[in-house]
C-alpha cells in the first residue's frame, strides 16, 4: 500500500514564532484556522519534496445548498 503526504500551509501574521502558534492554537480552539488557510497539496509516494500537486479539500456541498442553486440558476 503507498503512502501518500498531504500538506495544508496557513500563513499567520506576527511579530514572532512564539505570536504565530499563539495565534494558530487559538484559531484551532475556535474552529476559524480558515482564515489563514492558504493551500493544499498531495504528493505521491515518492518522497521528492516540491513534487506535490495542488488539491482542494473541501467537503462537497450539502443537499439544500444543491437544491438552493438549482432553483437560482447558479
Amino acid at each position: 500500500m503507498a503512502v501518500y503526504t498531504i500538506i495544508r500551509v496557513y500563513e499567520v501574521p506576527a511579530d514572532t514564532q512564539q505570536q504565530a502558534t499563539d495565534r494558530m492554537m487559538e484559531a484551532l480552539t475556535f474552529h476559524v484556522e480558515g482564515d489563514f488557510h492558504k493551500r493544499d497539496s498531495i504528493r505521491g509516494p515518492d518522497p521528492t519534496p516540491g513534487k506535490g500537486k495542488a488539491v482542494v479539500l473541501k467537503p462537497p456541498a450539502g443537499w439544500l445548498t444543491l437544491a438552493l442553486r438549482q432553483l437560482t440558476g447558479q
